[in-house]
């Protein structure tokens, strides 16, 4: 066992392969009390509101990860399971990666678009909250099918930059996929030593650790807005929840056919002593918006953000 189950060979030069077995699981559980039986949305369309109350298993995963073939070539295969969408089971995630060297891994297949600091780096493990904020659950990209790099080319410089076909394309067929892609980075400096992988300091730093950044997203063309019950999903929303594929979502009588979206954060971060403070601010531009009839306007903006902070009453064991 190293930090996962762990098959791997005695000699790695002469037998290059090793796998690595993973499983993470939240169990949730929700209560919901409504305060009006319906809303409408942008689109004039009358959505009822439920009361719930719920056990669910909002993200279960199966990682599987090693070297093979070479010591430089590794490979990812992370499928998820839950209880709270029609595709209970699926590929969330998969690649082949070649580590040229610190400042520079190159890879292939399906992962997250790098638009936001919260999406990019939340395993869901290593988060402050119990889930993402939903200022980031709002703006993020999703997962598409692409290329990426991503190193350490200074130290404590870092950058993942990725070519994908579109802002968000998980479970999407080639004939759903339009032929202008998405071009995503991210860079991020940590100039007085290691952060750590999360938010929180569960490191328990003696010395300030601090983190700021910068992601940029532009996806031409629609892309795909994807299954709106799909895992992990982010369809793009106005800012009353309307999509903005729904018929009369920008328009009475119009559905938007064609658009170009563009996303900008910056992000902020501080650790020390078990205290921690985070924020991050988003930008999003809608362009170039065209429907099946005339539409008031060709671009609209949306803007949002989170601040969240903890500090651990029990150093490294309780937030």
């Amino acid at each position: 066992y190293d930090g996962g189950f762990v098959i791997r060979p005695y000699d790695p030069e002469a037998t290059p392969f090793s796998l690595k077995i993973n499983h993470q699981n939240t169990f949730r559980y929700s209560a919901f009390a409504r305060g009006a039986t319906s809303w409408t949305d942008s689109a004039g369309i009358v959505e009822p509101i439920n009361n719930s109350n719920d056990f669910m298993i909002p993200r279960g995963r199966l990682i599987l990860s090693g070297n093979t073939l070479l010591p430089e070539l590794s490979y990812l295969l992370n499928i998820d399971y839950n209880t709270v969408n029609r595709n209970p089971i699926g590929f969330r995630a998969f690649a082949l990666s070649y580590r040229f060297s610190r400042a520079l891994e190159v890879s292939v297949g399906q992962n997250k678009v790098p638009g936001t600091r919260e999406w990019i780096l939340s395993s869901w493990v290593a988060q402050e909250g119990p889930d993402r904020s939903m200022a980031t659950t709002f703006f993020l990209p999703s997962l598409s099918q692409g290329m990426w790099a991503r190193g350490e080319p200074i130290d404590g410089l870092y950058y993942h930059a990725m070519v994908s076909n579109g802002f968000n394309t998980l479970n999407r067929t080639p004939n759903q996929i339009s032929n202008r892609l998405c071009i995503a980075d991210s860079i991020w400096w940590e100039p007085l030593g290691d952060f750590g992988p999360g938010y929180s300091d569960i490191e328990n730093h003696e010395q300030l650790a601090v983190r700021v950044g910068t992601s940029y997203t532009f996806a031409f063309g629609p892309g795909s807005q994807s299954d709106d019950n799909a895992v992990e999903n982010s369809s793009i929303r106005l800012s009353d929840g309307t999509l903005i594929g729904a018929p009369g979502a920008f328009a009475p009588g119009v559905t938007l056919q064609r658009y170009d979206v563009s996303l900008v954060a910056i992000d902020v971060a501080l650790k020390c002593r078990g205290w921690s403070l985070s924020t991050e601010i988003y930008w999003q531009d809608l362009s170039s918006l065209q429907g099946d009839g005339p539409l008031p306007f060709n671009s609209t903006r949306a803007g949002g953000g989170f601040l969240q902070g903890g500090v651990f009453i029990l150093p490294q064991k309780c937030e």
